[in-house]
């Protein structure tokens, strides 16, 4: 039977539609891929710990420290503090989220049918995009298919198919979900004589603790889909270089927050402005589609995007501050969390 996973009702006077949400809340998991290139295992304890092992090298991420371990390529790299949200920070659980957002907002929007199907004996929904020609990276058109677990919303299978190619395929089998993992899971991988070293700056701390090194008040979203909590805040002297071929400048005095409901994230950016606003969308890539729309975030106009390999996104200026939140949710929702956007304390 079709559908579009049963709307759940929320409170009276919720900004939000509603939408398709986890029946089970997944704070931990491990998991063994299947993917083009072969297996690769996966181990996550939430919010920031994450380890992927596999054959082309062993990474490790805790609490925005990265080391990817040497390879017979290289040494491997190290890097510190690294942001913790999109578009200036990247996480390889954010690589593993992408089509499972771009399909989860528009089922919240309203406007894409999740299948029940099962898949190795476990409830799924299924559902296909399309993908649009990519002509600047050599790509025909083709389409993608994605089973999702019906209790947790957790991508169980991809299938990614263009012309004149052999299908991609990718699949995920979990188990200890919810499980205190063993913190020897986490221990970083060896590196090399002479890795890559790096160091973003960004500091992990309370919002009023960030409210002090910067020279604004940080704001906070008023309203949140239920479930969400505050995980991760900090500030950064400076932000990333965002947008295709790192087209936007690094802005100084960023701001940011992730707010999560077991593995999925809302991830809340603020910052100084240069004298000019976006040059290009900061969470858009090289040769990269995206469905684009406009918005009204109060007086501001904002941008609203989403692709199968971007997250769903809103942006804008407003005064000298730069916004951007992210996460799997349709554009009314976003423009809610905008919306109530306070300077922390008031």
């Amino acid at each position: 039977m079709g559908l579009a996973l049963a709307l759940v009702a929320l409170a009276a006077g919720s900004p939000f539609a509603g939408g398709p949400v986890p029946s089970l809340v997944v704070d931990s998991f491990r998991a063994q891929a299947r993917t083009p290139s072969g297996v690769e295992s996966i181990a996550w304890q939430g919010p920031e710990s994450l380890a992927l092992r596999g054959k082309d090298g062993d990474l490790v991420e805790v609490d925005g420290n990265f080391s990817y371990g040497a390879t017979g390529l290289g040494s491997g790299s190290v890097e510190r503090r690294r942001f913790s949200t999109r578009p200036d920070g990247y996480s390889e659980l954010h690589r593993f989220r992408s089509v499972t957002e771009f399909v989860l907002a528009q089922a919240r929007a309203g406007t894409r049918w999740l299948t029940e199907a099962t898949l190795a004996g476990r409830p799924a929904f299924r559902t296909s995009a399309p993908l649009r020609a990519n002509k600047c990276g050599g790509l025909e058109a083709g389409r993608v298919t994605i089973w999702l677990d019906r209790a947790t919303l957790l991508p169980l299978r991809l299938v990614q198919e263009r012309a004149g190619q052999p299908a991609q395929v990718w699949s995920y089998r979990y188990s200890e979900l919810n499980a205190k993992l063993r913190q020897s899971l986490f221990s970083p991988p060896v590196v090399g004589e002479d890795p890559y070293r790096g160091d973003s700056g960004f500091v992990r701390t309370a919002p009023g603790h960030a409210a002090g090194p910067l020279s604004y008040t940080p704001s906070l979203p008023a309203v949140l889909p239920p479930g969400f909590e505050l995980a991760v805040s900090g500030w950064a002297p400076r932000s990333g270089i965002t947008g295709p071929e790192g087209s936007n400048p690094r802005s100084r005095e960023l701001f940011a927050a992730v707010y999560r409901r077991g593995w999925e994230t809302i991830e809340v950016t603020q910052r100084l402005a240069a004298p000019q606003p976006w040059f290009s969308d900061p969470f858009g890539a090289e040769c990269a589609f995206e469905y684009v729309e406009k918005a009204k975030v109060g007086s501001a106009t904002a941008t609203y995007g989403l692709a199968p390999e971007i997250v769903p996104h809103l942006y804008w200026r407003r005064g000298r501050f730069l916004f951007t939140i992210s996460g799997p949710f349709p554009k009314s929702d976003l423009v809610a969390i905008a919306a109530s956007l306070r300077p922390l304390g008031s």
